[in-house]
């Protein structure tokens, strides 16, 4: 069995699953926000929730948004907040979490895009309306992997 912290771990990071873009970009308006589902693993459990990005006004390769872990009963377990930056050959962020239980837990997040094309990191997010992400977190010693998927056919 997991520990919480594990399970916030993991879910922090797996604060990326599917994205489903909000409205268009004018140079008067700001960045799209995007949200969807994560899925992540810790160890032999896979956790899952909601999370929503958004560029920085004028900054398309930083993102910062939140993310919630949702238990199969559909609860809120945990929430918090992450940041991303385009890294040269993927891209790479922080994320905080508070469980609900009250524990306040940090960690890093990663993901190596080999084939991405695009010119910045909004462009990767919009990108996985059709494409499937994933990519790894950790915390402290505990590690495990996290994925963004494109959202089911309307």
């Amino acid at each position: 069995m997991k520990t919480p912290l594990a399970s916030i771990a993991t879910a922090a990071l797996a604060t990326l699953v599917v994205l489903l873009p909000v409205g268009g970009e004018a140079a008067d308006t700001p960045p799209p926000v995007f949200e969807g589902t994560w899925i992540a693993t810790a160890g032999p459990q896979t956790l899952h929730g909601r999370w929503s990005a958004q560029a920085l006004p004028g900054q398309p390769d930083d993102l910062q948004g939140s993310w919630s872990m949702i238990n199969d009963g559909g609860d809120v377990i945990g929430q918090g907040t992450w940041s991303a930056r385009r890294a040269k050959r993927g891209f790479a962020g922080k994320w905080s979490a508070r469980a609900a239980t009250g524990g306040l837990y940090t960690g890093t997040f990663e993901a190596p895009l080999p084939g991405f094309k695009g010119k910045t990191l909004q462009d990767m997010f919009a990108e996985t309306k059709t494409a499937t992400v994933s990519g790894y977190w950790r915390m402290g010693a505990a590690r495990g992997a996290w994925y963004l998927k494109a959202p089911a056919p309307q």
